[in-house]
């Protein structure tokens, strides 16, 4: 499922993106997660499908736990503008974790 969203003049487009990604046992700890950069590297990946365009970066705060509900909001930039990209875990299933992105519009100052 997609929902249209305008975050840049070329990068129309994207963004409620569903991702499914397997998790990796993190260390000694019980929690699952998917790693920063393998959950950036989809997302710039599935943005890019949907879009047609690469954003410049995406840049996450850290590692996505493995839990639904969880939420974070990693920076996209593209064209020199910045914009929240959301990611929610909205399912677990075994060993894998499926999120959504979403990229709202820039609040108009």
């Amino acid at each position: 499922m997609t929902r249209t969203r305008a975050f840049s003049g070329a990068m129309t487009g994207a963004a409620l993106i569903a991702l499914s990604l397997a998790l990796t046992a993190c260390g000694g700890s019980e929690k699952d997660y998917v790693q920063e950069k393998t959950v950036e590297r989809i997302a710039t990946e599935q943005l890019t499908n949907a879009i047609g365009v690469t954003p410049e970066d995406l840049d996450c705060p850290g590692d996505l736990e493995g839990k639904v509900g969880t939420e974070m909001t990693c920076v996209l930039t593209s064209e020199g503008e910045e914009y929240d990209a959301i990611i929610t875990v909205d399912e677990v299933d075994g060993g894998r974790v499926h999120f959504q992105i979403d990229v709202p519009p820039n609040a108009e100052d």
